[in-house]
């Protein structure tokens, strides 16, 4: 398992880079916890390849933009090995957190 958390104010094209979630070394799961302090920010992620895939618009608002483990529903996608980019679009300005948990195939069918 990898766990990545970060807090940004402002427009991030590859809010992912210089982490251990750049690039995954295979296939499994990403799941993507995210809240802000405004409900209008834009999130795509896109994959190995050019095309997207998630486009999500994140209504989540949270007064201190920190997401929880426990209460929120996480964005879940399948994903493969490679070089994944995550753009985060705050159109309002936001303090915005994600917290991003990838788990290998074994890691699922342990839990």
């Amino acid at each position: 398992m990898i766990t990545v958390q970060r807090t940004i104010t402002a427009d991030d094209a590859d809010a992912l880079a210089n982490t251990d979630l750049a690039n995954l070394p295979q296939d499994g799961q990403l799941d993507i916890f995210i809240a802000s302090t405004q409900n209008d920010t834009v999130f795509t992620l896109t994959g190995p390849g050019v095309e997207p895939i998630a486009r999500l618009i994140r209504v989540m608002q949270r007064t201190n933009g920190m997401p929880s483990l426990q209460d929120d529903v996480p964005y879940s996608l399948p994903v493969s090995t490679g070089h994944y980019v995550l753009n985060i679009d705050i159109v309002t300005a936001a303090t915005l957190s994600f917290i991003a948990v990838y788990r290998t195939i074994e890691e699922l069918l342990a839990m």
